[in-house]
């Protein structure tokens, strides 16, 4: 940050230090830092038109997955073939982005608002290596309590399905919470509301996938709705986000052979059994219930807020940002 100065008649002025919070993240070496960008307008509609949005979404990817599956043949109550949940994701990716770019552009006025500018590439790849970083370190942690083995390799792995599921939810649930809900929230309430509202509407949506529990649910509010919310906070944008939830959701059906939240134990690259209660396995919610990955994705979310607090992008309500200005 530039701090001018005016002439002096006599000896010239110390310079001003910068400010604590600036100097803090310009030196921290996690990501290029980014201005925050809250001038968007008619927040209210664009709020309405984002949960329409996911919830056009998810009916979409049902829709397509349903009918690529019976014009492929298979009989009418046949599962989705594998191959039709990717094409089914990367529709609803592509409506969710589409739908994204258009309600900021036109309603909000800000296109791009969360995607745009420099170090995307950086903060995706980033996102992708802390989410196969943490799943596997949440995985070995596990296995060293005893509760997670692996027996062998699998000769034919399925990974269709595990794309699907991350690519599918990692943009759907990114752009609902974090693009629109997170981001509308920030603006109205401030940040640490925002985060609060948005950890407990994620988790408050799980509850409706299989095997889910109140203590599931309240699990990925404290994991992943912390540890996402997080990632946006610090970057302001949503590709460090992605790749977190892209990767942490792939990783773990399609290499470590578990449910994600619920949808069913996976055949991915490892065969391995679980053993143990239910804390530590995650049991039916899959690896990301269990109390290990919980306490992970909260650490990790601490430490994110905490450089986000750094850069200044921990901010109070728009209204209330102009009050004190």
């Amino acid at each position: 940050m530039r701090t001018s100065h005016a002439p002096a008649p006599m000896a010239p002025m110390a310079p001003a230090p910068a400010p604590i919070a600036s100097a803090s993240a310009s030196a921290l070496p996690v990501l290029p830092d980014t201005p925050v960008d809250r001038t968007d307008r008619r927040r209210g509609l664009q709020l309405v038109l984002g949960i329409a949005l996911f919830l056009g979404a998810q009916l979409v990817m049902a829709g397509v997955a349903g009918l690529a599956t019976a014009a492929s043949g298979a009989p009418a109550d046949a599962d989705p073939a594998p191959w039709a949940l990717l094409l089914s994701a990367v529709v609803g990716a592509a409506l969710a982005l589409g739908g994204y770019l258009l309600i900021v552009g036109r309603i909000g006025g800000r296109p791009g608002l969360a995607l745009r500018g420099r170090g995307r590439l950086a903060e995706l790849v980033v996102g992708l290596a802390l989410g196969v970083g943490l799943i596997a370190l949440s995985v070995g942690l596990i296995a060293l309590l005893g509760g997670y083995r692996v027996t062998g390799f699998a000769p034919s792995p399925q990974l269709l399905v595990p794309l699907a599921i991350g690519l599918g939810a990692g943009v759907v649930e990114e752009i609902a919470f974090r693009g629109v809900v997170m981001r509308v929230l920030d603006a109205w309430l401030g940040s640490w509301a925002a985060l609060t509202i948005t950890s407990l509407l994620f988790g408050l949506v799980h509850l409706m996938n299989p095997g889910a529990s109140l203590v599931s649910a309240l699990g990925l509010v404290i994991e992943a709705g912390v540890l996402l919310g997080a990632a946006y906070l610090l970057t302001r944008r949503l590709w460090l986000a992605f790749g977190l939830h892209i990767a942490w959701n792939t990783v773990q059906a399609g290499v470590f052979s578990s449910a994600v939240s619920g949808t069913g134990r996976q055949s991915g690259l490892l065969i391995a059994e679980t053993s143990g209660p239910t804390w530590l396995t995650g049991g039916a919610m899959g690896i990301e219930g269990s109390l290990v990955s919980v306490l992970l994705g909260l650490a990790v979310g601490i430490v994110m807020l905490v450089l986000a607090a750094r850069r200044g992008h921990l901010l109070p309500s728009v209204r209330a940002e102009r009050a004190e200005g």
